[in-house]
């Protein structure tokens, strides 16, 4: 799902804190499948790579491929094309795929929502030399966007 689902879950959560002013507002970490890309041409394939990780996981999960020795049968181009919500475009506008500005602005959204926290999650089917790259991007150039946070509020989003 979206921000729209992000937006209603936070609505959710502040509606469930009105209803019970007796216990203090917890804090509400996000957790979003996320990848960090220097350029355009990087996040177009860190998108793609994420789209083809949800149409196994998907496939997966509804039982429709069989799985042999933990490894799940094939899924073709074609039918993997057809998986329009697994698109790499809905990737990007379901996920926080993008450069560090896109993911700082990304991120920011959520802060102002009222977000305590921010999990990165990237489990997926990419190699471990892209995971790592999305990664260190995120420390090095995302992460520094919320530093003044980080020492004006603890435990701070980011």
């Amino acid at each position: 799902m979206g921000d729209e689902e992000v937006e209603s879950l936070m609505a959710r959560f502040n509606e469930a804190c009105v209803n019970h002013p007796q216990i203090p507002r917890p804090e509400i970490m996000l957790l979003r499948h996320t990848f960090v890309g220097e350029d355009e041409a990087e996040v177009a394939i860190g998108a793609d790579d994420i789209s083809k990780f949800y149409c196994y996981f998907g496939a997966w999960f509804r039982n429709e491929r069989p799985v042999t020795q933990g490894v799940i049968q094939r899924l073709s181009d074609e039918e993997m094309a057809k998986l329009e919500m697994f698109s790499p475009d809905n990737m990007r506008a379901n996920n926080v795929i993008g450069t560090p500005a896109t993911v700082i602005d990304r991120i920011r959204a959520y802060e102002a929502l009222g977000y305590d926290q921010y999990s990165f999650w990237i489990d997926s089917g990419m190699s471990h030399a892209k995971k790592v790259k999305s990664l260190r991007l995120f420390i090095d150039e995302v992460m520094p966007a919320f530093q003044e946070h980080d020492q004006q509020k603890v435990p701070a989003f980011g």
